[in-house]
């Protein structure tokens, strides 16, 4: 029997059924209806690397072990108990495995004669397959670095997808010369191939792009099928283009992946494929840029504490009622660069934020404050600003654990090595769309890594997606990046510049930056108001809309808001003064006037204890020794006075010296 037939007589021996059986393993459809034609087709599907792919990919690494074996050794036969001893696994085991082979037909046995012992069995590969069989190995990463010009310049024609791309330049023998193979990575030529691909085709080349190049065939399959397309026709083509290639390697198992060429991977990074979406409307259209509103919201957030308190609920969630309230009272910054974090609320950005800061704790179901709050809202915004980023750099090297209300439970304080990282792409790229800073950082960070083992890719993947995902989203919300919508292109904002690289700002308050009406209503031209010169209007007035330039609406509420955050009423005069296009009204001054004079303030002080005497002279006596100690919260009458609750012992200890007999009611 010649080796050359082996595989055609095994098949031959088999009937319709079992050879459907084969064909069904081997994912064949094309059949045809006679068992000649049948055995044709199922050797043509063997020999077929596409087909082979998919066999490959379902053995162990056992098998692999096994197959790989058997076909390193073309000049030497293998037989049970060789294979055995390599694979150190009994030989009724390694029967088991091979077995598996057989049914795949990838090897064939040839059985001792004497039959003493099936250790002298002896297994070949079918040449069919196994001489199409590459034994690569993926050791430096070279299988994610593939040249795209070499790729072409390796194929026999010119393909007409290319032909249309290439135009005038695809050279008259119908072949890929280093010319036009250079000509077909250029970024003219590649966005003409890429806009010719069906909707299916660009999302499985997005998919792999957006997970930095690689795409493991199973994630790729299940993507075409859900997207109801041709799996088998979607990625011959691809493969066939070069843009998207159909690779495989030896890693225990054989791993296949789909991999995008270098040049392909750079040119989405430059021209990144947009989903298509129906025509989007003028309003959907905007530059989102938050400037110092989280800051400013954190100062409000104090004032909201401490005028309405917050009580949390049996669990220690703050409560809905709170939650749509806080929602209502403070500034919208923008968090929509990822849509699915679009929904979280304000006050549970800020309470994390502010434990940093150590000015909140709970007491008992209340979220209180405490420290000195006051310096935060008396501090200058900018300082403020600079407080915060460091505070939220350095939280992930805490060890404490606060109460959940205090933890960033739906997106985690980021990294300092990743922040900084996106922000040196950002300002390296310019403008760029948000995820091929992803991309990008999951190429360098994952694929080029020493080391890579794809078992670990998907783990790692959604680690280092999380962690970029923090830092966007922080860069964003604290105003170091603007947004634009809707295909969410990101670049540097001005604050962002003047704060991570020193760049002096650009925006200045300018005579006609601001229109007051009469009303008191206010309109404010960004680009005409500077930075602090919108936090001060923000401080003061309510924000009404916002459409490419601010409404406003200054209200006695509003106003003594501002009072209440510790801004200068009289800085906010002089900017009004200074950008207003007339002269400031006099309803407008006497408003100011009238809000500042009497702000309507009761203070009800919650951890304050009460120390009484019956003598007043007693009470001097007691003064004497405490005051200036930090320990009188209050004088309130001659024999009383308030105390701060933790000065309990102490005020017990200057009593005793006074010889004072002390009652602790508690």
């Amino acid at each position: 029997m010649s080796e050359e037939n082996v595989l055609q007589l095994e098949l031959e021996k088999l009937d319709i059924a079992s050879l459907k059986r084969i064909a069904q393993l081997w994912n064949l459809s094309k059949l045809g209806k006679d068992k000649k034609a049948i055995v044709k087709n199922i050797i043509s599907g063997m020999q077929d690397d596409f087909y082979l792919k998919g066999v490959l990919e379902k053995l162990s690494a056992t098998q692999v072990t096994i197959y790989t074996s058997i076909l390193k050794s073309k000049s030497t036969i293998l037989t049970l108990g060789e294979i055995s001893r390599k694979i150190s696994m009994p030989p009724v085991n390694t029967e088991m495995e091979l077995g598996v082979l057989k049914r795949y037909f990838l090897v064939y046995q040839r059985k001792n004669r004497e039959r003493l012992t099936n250790n002298l069995d002896k297994y070949y590969f079918y040449p069919e397959s196994g001489t199409n069989v590459r034994l690569e190995v993926n050791d430096k990463g070279q299988k994610f670095r593939l040249n795209l010009a070499k790729i072409l310049q390796g194929q026999e024609k010119i393909p007409p997808e290319w032909k249309k791309a290439l135009g005038g330049r695809a050279s008259s023998n119908g072949q890929f010369t280093a010319d036009v193979a250079h000509a077909a990575t250029e970024p003219e030529t590649l966005t003409k191939l890429i806009e010719n691909l069906t909707d299916i085709e660009q999302g499985v080349v997005l998919e792999c792009f957006l997970q930095g190049g690689l795409l493991e065939i199973n994630r790729a399959r299940e993507f075409v099928q859900a997207s109801k397309g041709k799996w088998e026709e979607t990625l011959r083509r691809l493969n066939a283009l070069g843009l998207l290639l159909d690779e495989y390697y030896i890693d225990e198992k054989f791993v296949r992946v789909l991999v995008l060429p270098a040049e392909v991977f750079q040119h989405l990074q430059d021209y990144p494929i947009l989903e298509k979406k129906k025509a989007t409307k003028r309003r959907q259209e905007k530059r989102a840029t938050n400037d110092l509103d989280f800051y400013l919201n954190l100062k409000k957030m104090i004032v909201y504490i401490s005028r309405k308190g917050l009580n949390l609920a049996k669990s220690g969630k703050i409560k809905q009622i709170d939650l749509k309230e806080t929602e209502n009272r403070l500034l919208r910054p923008d968090i929509g660069l990822f849509i699915e974090k679009s929904q979280i609320y304000q006050i549970e950005l800020l309470l994390p934020a502010m434990r940093l800061l150590d000015i909140v704790r709970v007491k008992r179901d209340d979220v209180v404050l405490r420290n000195d709050y006051d310096s935060i809202l008396e501090m200058d915004i900018f300082k403020l600003m600079d407080l915060v980023i460091k505070e939220i750099e350095g939280a992930r090297n805490r060890r404490v654990r606060y109460e959940d209300v205090f933890e960033p439970m739906y997106v985690p304080f980021f990294q300092k090595a990743t922040f900084d990282e996106c922000v040196n792409l950002i300002q390296k790229r310019g403008k760029v769309m948000y995820f091929v800073i992803m991309a990008a950082m999951i190429r360098e960070k994952l694929l080029m890594a020493k080391g890579f083992r794809i078992k670990n890719f998907q783990q790692a993947l959604q680690e280092l997606r999380k962690e970029i995902t923090s830092a966007l989203f922080f860069l964003q919300l604290l105003g170091l990046i603007s947004v634009e919508y809707p295909d969410r292109w990101v670049e540097m904002s001005e604050l962002g510049l003047h704060y991570l690289k020193g760049k002096s700002l650009d925006r200045e308050d300018e005579k006609g930056g601001v229109i007051i009406n009469p009303d008191l209503s206010v309109i404010a031209i960004p680009e005409q108001v500077s930075v602090r010169g919108i936090a001060q209007l923000k401080s003061f007035a309510e924000v009404k809309s916002f459409d490419n330039v601010y409404t406003f609406q200054i209200t006695r509420e509003s106003f003594q808001e501002g009072l209440l955050l510790k801004a200068s009423s009289g800085d906010f005069i002089e900017l009004l003064r200074k950008t207003n296009r007339g002269e400031l009204s006099q309803n407008l001054l006497f408003s100011i006037e009238d809000w500042s004079r009497s702000l309507p303030l009761i203070t009800i002080t919650d951890e304050c204890v009460v120390v009484q005497t019956q003598d007043p002279n007693h009470m001097e006596l007691l003064l004497g020794q405490i005051s200036g100690k930090k320990i009188v919260s209050q004088k309130i009458s001659p024999t009383t006075i308030l105390i701060d609750a933790d000065k309990i012992y102490e005020t017990i200890g200057y009593a005793e010296k006074l010889n004072l007999i002390v009652k602790l009611v508690r």
